[in-house]
């Protein structure tokens, strides 16, 4: 897929649902079926102090979030933008979690520490607010 050069300098990273449980969090358009769910917050479209590129890989058809470039030997589809490592000073911010469905080894992202009653894999970084 690449990675779209925008203008704005910020975008909003929302969660996506097809069916009953495939989900995927995206800035960017996504595949017909997918009804949106809410925002996890906001991602810089460039480097900011104290942020880290998040990307979007796919491991057994399912989309998770990484900040890794090599998506932990799993298979990269785009950069989604920036996002900081700790809660940034002077600007609201949210955490964004990598979460799992166990049994049916589905990702999804959360603003909850405890992922929906799921299983956290940790937060990738905080989304800013505003």
């Amino acid at each position: 897929m690449g990675e779209p050069v925008v203008a704005a300098p910020r975008l909003s990273l929302d969660r996506y649902l097809k069916g009953t449980r495939d989900r995927l969090s995206s800035v960017w358009h996504v595949p017909d079926g997918y009804a949106r769910e809410g925002g996890l917050g906001l991602l810089y479209t460039a480097p900011t102090e104290g942020t880290h590129p998040l990307y979007l890989c796919v491991v057994r058809g399912d989309n998770f979030i990484s900040t890794e470039v090599g998506c932990e030997g799993q298979a990269y589809v785009t950069r989604l933008g920036w996002i900081h490592a700790y809660p940034p000073a002077g600007v609201g911010s949210v955490p964004v979690y990598r979460c799992l469905v166990n049994g049916g080894r589905e990702f999804f992202e959360s603003n909850t520490a405890d992922c929906e009653v799921r299983i956290v894999g940790g937060p990738p970084g905080w989304a800013v607010t505003a």
